[in-house]
């Protein structure tokens, strides 16, 4: 990682420095330098720019359209490796598990992997596995993100570490196969007309592969068809909350019923409490109301600065150029770009999980665009909004929800033992208080490396007294040019010491 940083211009993070690098730089060319670097170190630091290039809320556009550009293709698995990992997750030989397993991928992708197979009574299935290899490139990244951030100095758009630490969790929830089984049921459960969600042989699933039904006849879907899982994907993210992560075409097959999402791995979901404030926020806009707007950012989650006039004139601007009676001509595309622009002007952070929702609706967009250049998906994207609008607010459901939520034994179930550990912990007067201070570490850090430089000054100084007397009242003895020569070592040593704290002070850019 070091050696392909250092190449494509980012050695200053890895190696010492004399000066501090106060040069500005076009945000383009360090877009183009990380994904180059992204491509060599492989698959998975890609997938990492393409993580990056969501948060346009954050980083400037010219960074986020060369991280989307990020490609890298993943080599597939030996069907050695894929064989020993299926034989020990279901316990069983290969060939008793089935009657035939197609050796070559169908999809290969960055995470996971899929391979055609046809089960005991001629089933046709889908095997989904999860590929080895990820967790230590995640692994090696940690340490590099902290190093970056410490280099860097907090002059950077995003924290890395923290961008690092929910990448990881990102990557982990989609390669958890549970999950997608339990994906599955809800997808299922939500109908849409020509769409086909498969089911899933529960004896054939594992933490890291998962087994679903597979059309017989597979073929490439049509754009009628894509329309379908287009309008199918937009409502089940605005109702259920769930999106797919990697929307590809190798995804989607056309069979008997439809269109098929023949693999329904990789989907994250979003809080139900969010998904309301979302509406409200949808609501506010779709009425070009500003005022209303800023009051519904926090219940979608966002978080907006306390000097908004900013934020208030790019709302107005924005939404004067993407309203009037021609926006649903607008592609969706364009529309969340704008947005996420806006906000990223206005000072607005938006919540990791509403910024992959949306980029996941933009590529199901992109999807029939690719076969039919004048679709839109803000018609189908409107009508699931003022649906969801009407449905957040409905007295029925208002009722209905917070019944559920009375109902879950969960809710009271963790509360006696909290109220019973709280109890006994004050009756032995071991209640703990902890105070979270934000950039305390960085100022001890700070106050440290002050505290060394100040008793590294008090060394050089008490060398140099020292060897002023020794030289002026020392008679005997070997001397050099008048001087005594231990008086002479001394400055020699001083000086040494002297040029080492300068050339720290200079590195700090502080001098």
């Amino acid at each position: 990682m070091a050696r392909v940083g250092a190449r494509y211009g980012f050695g200053f993070i890895f190696a010492r420095r004399l000066t501090s690098r106060r040069k500005r730089v076009d945000p383009a060319r360090v877009g183009t330098r990380l994904r180059l670097a992204f491509e060599e170190l492989g698959p998975t630091f890609c997938e990492l720019g393409r993580f990056l290039a969501a948060r346009r809320d954050r980083i400037p556009p010219g960074v986020t359209r060369e991280l989307e550009r990020a490609t890298s293709v993943p080599k597939p698995v030996r069907f050695e490796s894929v064989r020993r990992l299926i034989e020990r997750e279901l316990d069983n030989d290969l060939e008793r598990l089935f009657v035939s397993f197609d050796e070559h991928p169908l999809r290969t992708g960055v995470f996971t992997q899929s391979h055609r197979a046809v089960l005991p009574g001629g089933h046709h299935a889908l095997v989904v596995v999860n590929r080895p290899g990820i967790r230590r490139e995640l692994l090696t990244m940690r340490p590099v993100a902290e190093l970056v951030r410490r280099r860097t100095a907090n002059r950077l758009p995003l924290d890395p570490s923290e961008e690092v630490v929910e990448f990881i969790a990102h990557t982990t929830q989609r390669r958890d196969m549970y999950a997608a089984v339990r994906n599955v049921h809800r997808m299922r459960a939500f109908e849409q007309p020509g769409v086909v969600v498969p089911t899933s042989y529960k004896g054939y699933c594992s933490a890291r592969l998962a087994t679903f039904a597979f059309p017989q006849d597979p073929h490439p879907p049509d754009a009628g068809e894509l329309r379908a899982v287009t309008r199918y994907i937009i409502r089940l993210a605005l109702f259920e909350g769930l999106f797919p992560a990697d929307l590809r075409a190798e995804r989607l097959f056309a069979g008997e019923g439809g269109i098929w999402v023949a693999d329904p791995t990789e989907f994250l979901s979003v809080d139900p409490e969010r998904l309301r404030g979302l509406a409200e926020l949808l609501d506010a806009i779709s009425r070009d109301d500003v005022e209303a707007t800023l009051r519904a950012l926090p219940s979608a989650g966002c978080t907006a600065p306390e000097e908004d006039a900013t934020l208030r004139r790019e709302l107005r601007d924005t939404m004067g150029s993407l309203g009037g009676p021609f926006w649903r001509e607008r592609t969706l595309s364009e529309v969340v770009a704008r947005g996420l622009e806006t906000a990223r002007q206005g000072g607005v952070k938006v919540p990791l999980e509403l910024v992959l929702l949306f980029r996941s609706l933009v590529a199901a967009e992109s999807l029939v665009r690719e076969k039919d250049e004048s679709y839109t998906a803000m018609g189908d994207f409107s009508e699931a909004a003022r649906e969801m609008i009407s449905r957040s607010r409905d007295p029925r459901e208002v009722a209905s929800r917070t019944a559920r939520k009375l109902l879950q034994p969960e809710t009271y179930a963790d509360y006696p033992r909290q109220i019973h550990a709280v109890l006994t912990e004050l009756k032995d007067g071991e209640v703990e208080v902890r105070f979270n201070h934000e950039g305390v570490e960085d100022l001890i850090s700070k106050v440290d490396i002050l505290a060394n430089r100040l008793v590294f000054a008090l060394l050089i100084a008490a060398l140099v007294v020292s060897s002023s007397v020794i030289g002026i009242f020392v008679r005997g003895g070997a001397h050099f040019l008048g001087m005594s020569v231990f008086g002479l070592a001394g400055f020699a040593v001083a000086a040494v010491l002297g040029l080492a704290l300068l050339v720290g002070i200079i590195r700090s850019g502080r001098l």
